[in-house]
């Protein structure tokens, strides 16, 4: 049923060069959909194309560090052919470990640049009749450090937070053309960011298995979907079983 409904429609990615964004992306290209890729590496966004079948993918490099880049690749994909975005998924960003006593404005500048000032210019134009179709999703990646970070992620899980806020925000103001604004909020995946955190994870830290990029992709593609079309405002986790709590009981 999905997979239908993808066929034709046109996606916007950022962070499509790796992780969560690379899942997303092949998973939509996949399922029929026109993908735009964007990312700073063209290389790796090149391998991200090579799994998606020809005429269904375009590359846009931009560093979405750079809040007027990022706003304006959102206007140069709807250039390409005059056709207006079905969909965007924003899945860039970087991560940092480190003290409060560690903490800098310029890291401070890096950090939320990247994970957060670019947000809001890309969900701006994303806003607008002239490049978004009434009815069109906007999914973000978040992260369960925004409602439990642990010690050394106050900036990270800072970004992450206001992610969470900034999606009832918009939601709200969207409604009235049926765009759903949602976000996803995984726990530790098994990403080139991820995988250093998960090797000092205990064993048997998440029951139902380590996380992937592409069991965040399933979710990703659930809300671009219609069938969550009454879904919007939504800070979704995805925790594969760590869920919290003391479970050190015997029965």
């Amino acid at each position: 049923m999905i997979q239908q409904e993808f066929d034709g429609r046109k996606i916007i990615v950022f962070g499509a060069s790796s992780g969560i964004g690379r899942a997303c992306a092949i998973q939509l290209g996949e399922q029929g959909a026109n993908v735009i890729l964007v990312g700073r590496n063209m290389e790796r966004l090149e391998e991200t194309a090579g799994h998606i079948p020809e005429g269904r993918r375009t590359i846009l490099p931009c560093d979405v560090s750079d809040f007027d880049a990022a706003r304006a690749v959102v206007e140069d994909a709807v250039e390409l052919d005059g056709a207006k975005l079905d969909g965007c998924v924003f899945s860039a960003g970087v991560s940092t470990l480190g003290p409060i006593t560690a903490i800098r404005e310029p890291l401070l500048l890096e950090i939320f640049r990247t994970n957060l000032f670019s947000l809001y210019g890309i969900l701006k134009v994303f806003s607008s009749r002239r490049i978004s179709r009434d009815g069109a999703s906007f999914v973000s990646i978040s992260s369960m450090a925004a409602f439990m970070p642990t010690k050394g992620q106050s900036i990270y899980a800072g970004t992450k937070g206001a992610i969470n806020s900034i999606t009832i925000g918009v939601a709200k103001e969207l409604a009235k053309r049926r765009i759903r604004v949602n976000t996803i909020c995984p726990a530790m995946a098994d990403t080139p960011m991820g995988a250093a955190y998960l090797e000092r994870m205990e064993e048997g830290r998440y029951p139902l298995g380590k996380l992937m990029p592409e069991d965040i992709a399933d979710a990703v593609l659930f809300l671009l979907s219609n069938a969550s079309k009454k879904i919007t405002g939504q800070a979704i986790q995805i925790t594969a079983g760590d869920i919290g709590g003391n479970d050190n009981f015997v029965f």
